[in-house]
């Protein structure tokens, strides 16, 4: 058995499948050490597991990024604001994220070190030689945004001649529009002694690991012909349900008989509920159907309710178990989050998207795009917009039955096999 490290970034939607990983690996008898933020200590250590919190700025909580970083916060909608996303929350961490690990290898034998495809401190290491450094496993926590002939980043998949050449242009087009993260990340390169990268920065994530593994199912991205043998599809990782949870009161006394909406932003981009929940509310206060919202939140007295008043069929909590609550579920309302839609998929559950901060315009746009839902395009869609799409996602059949083909496709996927044929491919 293997001496495994996990690292993850400190953020929520990141932890949790990773701590899914860790599981499923010490239950093949590997030897796990999980290193993460600070802030998950208490959960890691929870499940049993060795943990480890990063140095440094490495050891951020993402929760608090705009507070810690006024320059992010400042950053104009749009481009700006994902480059700085970029650079406060995955770049620069690097050289603390790097001398985390380097602390480690420096106390023990590590034989395999598996990430979130986020976590790249790890790049100094892909970087220099190879028989330097363990074998390196990255899970995709995150839609594949790499390029590609076949697939323009905003028009989508068009393999025909044409269509290759307005590729083209659109890869260049995106790869520029990211020019402030590229400088930004071979300068953090060049300060842990490594040259720079050999492209563009995001598709060196998904190339320089030795494996890469994506969470969902071939048919939920855009087909590419020119996609790296070593990265492979392995349908949604399940989370593990655990015995003794304390469900709502309303759990056993759902009506059947009305449709069921879920709508939730997610765990990290929740902090202004007026953003999607609060106009769901308001959209589907007069209609015929059970909204429960997940705020991933305690303070559930922040929302505003039409009038001032909950409306009676709406349920509130800080957190419902997605595995168990979405075969319950007619319609998933969310701002999406990969991990959330991907487990809706693996349920054959159709979705209204509202996204276009971090990833999420990348996944809205792969819901669209596999019409398995309404992409509203837009992160602050207006209660009408949500009403209508809720609506349409219930009255034409084409959402449900794509949402169903999907989910024959995940169950196809023995994701925790694939993981355990990476590993063992890896460690040999």
């Amino acid at each position: 058995m293997a001496n495994i490290l996990v690292a993850a970034t400190p953020a929520p939607g990141h932890v949790n499948p990773m701590m899914v990983v860790a599981e499923h690996l010490r239950s093949l008898g590997h030897s796990i050490t999980f290193l993460s933020g600070s802030r998950f200590r208490e959960s890691v250590e929870g499940i049993g597991l060795e943990f480890v919190p990063l140095l440094g700025y490495a050891d951020i909580d993402h929760d608090r990024v705009d507070e810690l970083f006024p320059e992010k916060a400042a950053a104009k909608p749009g481009v700006e604001a994902i480059n700085a996303e970029c650079i406060y929350t995955g770049i620069n961490p690097i050289p603390d994220q790097l001398k985390s690990i380097q602390k480690l290898l420096a106390g023990r034998t590590v034989d395999l070190i598996v990430t979130d495809v986020y976590f790249m401190g790890v790049f100094p290491m892909l970087l220099g030689p190879r028989e330097s450094r363990p074998p390196i496993l990255t899970i995709g926590v995150l839609p594949l945004v790499v390029s590609s002939f076949d697939v323009g980043p905003f028009s989508g998949p068009d393999a025909s001649p044409e269509g290759r050449e307005r590729n083209e242009q659109e890869n260049l087009q995106f790869q520029g529009m990211f020019q402030p993260a590229q400088t930004r990340f071979n300068e953090v390169l060049q300060s842990c002694g490594v040259a720079e990268v050999p492209g563009f920065f995001m598709d060196c994530v998904y190339h320089l690991p030795d494996r890469y593994l994506c969470l969902c199912s071939k048919g939920f991205e855009y087909p590419r012909s020119d996609l790296k043998s070593t990265i492979q599809f392995i349908g949604s990782l399940t989370p593990i349900r655990r015995t003794g949870l304390s469900l709502p009161e309303w759990w056993n006394s759902l009506d059947a008989s009305l449709p069921v909406v879920l709508v939730t932003q997610g765990t990290i981009a929740n902090k202004d509920l007026s953003q999607l929940i609060e106009p769901a509310i308001a959209a589907l206060a007069d209609q015929d159907v059970t909204v429960i919202v997940a705020t991933g939140r305690h303070d559930l007295d922040a929302i505003h309710f039409p009038g001032d008043v909950r409306p009676r069929n709406v349920e509130i909590e800080a957190y419902v178990p997605f595995e168990l609550i979405l075969s319950k579920v007619d319609v998933f309302v969310t701002n999406g989050g990969y991990g959330s839609i991907n487990l809706a998929l693996s349920e054959g559950v159709p979705m209204v998207v509202a996204g276009d901060t971090e990833d999420k315009i990348f996944t809205a746009a792969r819901v669209g795009w596999s019409q398995t839902g309404i992409n509203l395009q837009t992160g602050r869609p207006s209660a009408e917009q949500i009403r209508a799409a809720v609506q349409g996602v219930l009255q034409d059949g084409k959402y449900k039955e794509n949402a169903l083909r999907l989910q024959r496709e995940m169950a196809d996927y023995n994701t925790r096999d694939l993981i355990t044929e990476a590993v063992d491919s890896l460690l040999v």
